[in-house]
């Protein structure tokens, strides 16, 4: 009679042969010994007659079982297939962050309301950087000769640094500054105290604010200059202008106002008027016209025998043209004494903004040259001489109507905006 085999299909004691061992329950292990292990089984060898072992099951969490129950703690351990990596879940985009506030100006730059934005404007070797370099000299020397006083600070490291490197070139080293290659912007701190207007014209009050210029090379106000689009950007969105007129420079062919005037004057006038920002159907500037180089003799000695020059009676005696002079001294320039192209550059001062807002003074960076005694003396007043093969201030310098045409800038701008720094209106 043959022996009855165990059909692995069958309810577990439905059909299996008495004597033989139960089905397994326990997944496949895997150690050291368990080629062995699957043939003796855990009751020993296998006899040679016994029914094949049922196939190892899947395997589940479910089959092992605990411990201590239907197999030994000593034996080896089952080995589990691995873990699945956790799915990532989608990034949390605002939930847990902190809410984000509007930026605001950094507290050393000053507050908007105290910004005011100057566009200095030039052409090449009209004395822009030298201008800028006097004007610590000339905050210095304010109140020696006249009511209030002025302090004027870098709001950055750069600008702290041409400051310091300005004093030192023009009162120490006697020579003037690098003509400039680049476009810097530099921001200063204006603090001072200055006479009112009016009725308490005897009382001085505290003024402050915050000046943003750009020092251009004269050449970016060409057109085809790399650097010009820069300067119509930085123009456009000043509230004032500070426009250097040199009548020494504007003979020459290389360097005349009007080459680097009219382009820009025109391009500056269609930005201006795409954007809506004209006033009274002109540009909404304030404007300083300085009048450079007034202490040059070719300039100084014609316009003492024009009768456009007078005296102080006072301290150094220094030569002024009088404010109330200044428009008309601006019109013999161009009129008698330069010709036609500077009274072009007149004109289309005349014509692109208000007549109210033009303001001229008579400048010079460097000042006059002075006796021991610190006193003009006009048998030698010329203050540059030649050492050398490069020009070099004779004296210490004593700008004339330097810082002026900032300050009042900047009050007239405040006056027609009721406060606001804004230059539209």
């Amino acid at each position: 009679m043959s022996a009855q085999l165990w059909d692995p299909n069958r309810e577990p004691d439905e059909g299996r042969p008495s004597g033989s061992p139960p089905p397994p329950t326990d997944p496949p292990t895997i150690g050291p010994n368990s080629a062995s292990d699957a043939a003796a089984g855990p009751a020993g060898p296998r006899p040679a007659d016994a029914p094949p072992e049922a196939p190892p099951r899947p395997w589940s969490p479910r089959s092992v079982p605990p411990s201590g129950q239907g197999r030994s703690d000593a034996g080896p351990t089952p080995m589990f297939p691995p873990q699945p990596a956790p799915m990532s879940l989608p990034p949390v985009q605002d939930g847990n962050l902190e809410p984000l506030r509007i930026p605001t100006a950094r507290q050393e730059d000053g507050t908007a309301a105290d910004r005011v934005r100057i566009g200095l404007w030039g052409a090449p070797r009209s004395g822009k950087t030298t201008y800028l370099a006097a004007l610590p000299i000339a905050a210095m020397q304010f109140q020696r000769h006249g009511e209030g006083n002025w302090l004027i600070g870098g709001m950055t490291a750069e600008a702290n640094a041409f400051l310091n490197d300005s004093v030192t070139k023009l009162a120490i080293e006697k020579g003037f500054p690098i003509n400039t290659t680049a476009l810097e912007g530099m921001s200063w701190s204006f603090q001072g105290q200055e006479p009112t207007t009016g009725m308490m014209r005897k009382r001085l009050r505290d003024a402050s604010f915050v000046l943003e210029i750009q020092d251009a090379p004269g050449e970016s106000f060409k057109p085809n200059n790399p650097l010009h689009a820069k300067v119509l950007d930085q123009l456009a969105g000043a509230q004032g202008l500070l426009y250097l007129f040199d009548p020494l420079g504007d003979a020459s062919e290389a360097s005349q106002s009007l080459t680097f005037f009219f382009a820009t004057l025109n391009e500056l006038n269609n930005r201006i008027r795409n954007a809506g920002g004209h006033y009274r159907g002109r540009l909404p500037h304030h404007v300083s016209v300085c009048i450079a180089k007034f202490d040059h003799p070719d300039i100084f000695r014609p316009a003492v025998e024009a009768g456009w020059v007078t005296q102080d009676t006072v301290g150094s005696q220094l030569p002024r043209v009088p404010e109330h002079l200044a428009e008309g001294y601006f019109q013999w320039l161009c009129n008698d004494f330069r010709g036609s192209t500077a009274r072009l550059v007149r004109d289309g001062l005349a014509a692109y903004f208000h007549p109210e807002r033009v303001r001229y003074y008579a400048t010079s960076a460097i000042g006059f040259r002075l006796n021991p005694q610190h006193v003009f003396d006009y048998r030698n007043y010329a203050n540059v001489e030649i050492v050398n093969g490069a020009p070099r201030i004779c004296t210490s310098p004593e700008p004339i109507n330097v810082l002026e045409p900032l300050t009042e800038l900047e009050r007239r701008i405040r006056a027609s905006s009721g406060g606001r720094t804004g230059w539209r209106r």
